[in-house]
């Protein structure tokens, strides 16, 4: 499966006038970026994907932390989360995990929060 490519600033990458396109490894990684920064209600095709960020901040922050989980499990080609580590002690949420795709590991680091 492919998908655009996004640049650091998260707008859809152009090459020579063309879209470019990620896959396997670099796919899976941009669409768990992305979903980790989907706020739950605001993605009009489908309003329950996304991370209650607002409603789960500091009030609740193991289901937070599951919310997070969650959605790393549901980018596809992901099988299971293996390693999952969660920081909230700044003001920006950093994610590390390892999650397993047709029996191969594939780390992950990112941060975690509404763009």
């Amino acid at each position: 499966m492919r998908d655009l490519k996004l640049t650091d600033d998260n707008r859809i990458s152009f090459k020579n006038g063309d879209f470019e396109l990620v896959d396997g490894e670099n796919r899976m990684k941009q669409q768990i970026q992305v979903g980790l920064k989907i706020l739950k209600g605001d993605w009009i095709l489908d309003w329950r994907k996304g991370v209650d960020y607002i409603g789960g901040l500091r009030a609740y922050p193991d289901i937070l932390k599951a919310q997070i989980k969650s959605a790393i499990q549901e980018v596809f080609g992901v099988d299971r989360v293996l390693k999952y580590e969660f920081n909230d002690s700044t003001e920006v949420y950093k994610v590390k995990c390892a999650v397993l795709s047709n029996g191969q590991e594939y780390p992950f680091e990112g941060v975690a929060g509404a763009i």
